[in-house]
């Protein structure tokens, strides 16, 4: 039966990739899951996982990166929402445990209401949307169950490359367009190769329970646009700033504070834990700029 240090469930994710890069580069030897068929993972699709076939090898740790990601989608398709992002995660997080490895499960601030400001590990859970009642289920039954895992709970990840809404505001603003950005909704960004590097600690130091990582405060979509446009060399005064009304974003996918504290991590794992700012200026350094082919 092959061994392997790690395996990395959905790699063809944004942090699943940067986790498999991460670890290569470290020297560990990785498995990694995909619902597409490869010649180079394992096929595991959460809707309906082959158990027996992912539990054939065995790893040290595995990271649970598969999800059900889209808050919309989840509102839209409940019941399947419930079947990937609970039931079968679960499922498989228990095979893998049965089987010796180490979880590291990637969950989300979304557990929280986002009505305190900066809430700690021990915070009161209450989340607002299904995605993070899902991931709060999830965090009670591998606590009730006693698993081997960590929770690693993220804000706002970004990459060295435009992604999501940042990808929108950027090509836009290439073509010389408009940027429309939020000024009353925030985000705390952390970096995908710090999430990485956080949930490798965790792991391979066999850590347990809630874990945070987030950027030391929040910044308003809107000044985080304006940031982007002077950095990349953007005409900045094509980025607008508007209030979202509850009918172009609901309530229950809005936070009125998006950081959470991150000091546990910092002071076990001496992992830094960087101001909004910080994090945005060296992602952003990484994007085309204006006039790039």
């Amino acid at each position: 039966m092959t061994r392997y240090d790690a395996l990395v469930i959905g790699a063809d994710s944004l942090v699943g990739s940067e986790l498999v890069q991460a670890l290569r580069a470290a020297g560990y030897a990785v498995r990694t899951t995909s619902r597409r068929s490869r010649p180079d993972a394992i096929q595991l699709d959460l809707a309906d996982p082959d158990l027996p076939r992912l539990t054939r090898e065995r790893f040290a740790c595995a990271f649970v990166c598969a999800a059900m990601t889209g808050m919309q989608n989840c509102e839209r398709s409940p019941d399947r929402a419930r079947l990937i992002n609970v039931e079968n995660t679960l499922k498989v997080m228990r095979a893998l445990a049965h089987a010796g490895a180490h979880l590291v499960f990637f969950s989300s601030g979304q557990v929280f209401d986002g009505e305190i400001p900066r809430p700690g590990e021990t915070a009161p859970r209450r989340p607002k949307n299904l995605y993070g009642r899902h991931k709060l289920e999830v965090e009670e039954a591998m606590a009730r169950e006693r698993l081997p895992a960590a929770a690693l709970r993220i804000t706002k990840i970004l990459a060295p490359v435009p992604v999501g809404l940042f990808r929108t505001w950027h090509a836009a603003l290439g073509a010389g367009q408009p940027a429309v950005a939020a000024t009353n909704i925030t985000l705390a960004p952390v970096s995908v190769e710090d999430v990485a590097q956080a949930a490798m600690r965790l792991a391979l130091e066999r850590r347990a329970g809630p874990w945070h990582l987030s950027s030391g405060d929040e910044i308003p979509y809107a000044q985080a646009a304006q940031r982007m446009a002077e950095i990349c060399g953007f005409r900045a005064e094509l980025v607008r700033g508007e209030d979202v009304s509850d009918a172009q974003v609901a309530p229950i996918h809005r936070h009125r504070y998006a950081a959470l504290n991150a000091g546990k991590l910092a002071a076990a794992l001496g992992f830094p834990i960087r101001p909004a700012a910080s994090v945005l200026e060296q992602l952003f350094s990484a994007y085309p700029r204006a006039g790039a082919a």
